[in-house]
C-alpha cells in the first residue's frame, strides 16, 4: 500500500519552475525596494500628530 502509484505527486514541469522563479524575483525586488526607500528615509505613514 505504501508504493501506490496513484498517490504520488506529479513531476515539476517548466511552468511550475517559471512560477517559482517569478515569485523569487518579485520577493527580491520588494526587498531591494524596501532597502532603497530606507536609504532615503522615506516614511510610508505620515506623522499625524505634527501640523
Amino acid at each position: 500500500m505504501a508504493n501506490d502509484s496513484g498517490s504520488s505527486r506529479p513531476p515539476m514541469n517548466v511552468y511550475t519552475a517559471m512560477l517559482l522563479l517569478s515569485f523569487i524575483a518579485l520577493a527580491i525586488g520588494c526587498i531591494f525596494l524596501a532597502l532603497n526607500l530606507n536609504l532615503y528615509q522615506f516614511k510610508i505613514m505620515p506623522d499625524v500628530g505634527r501640523p
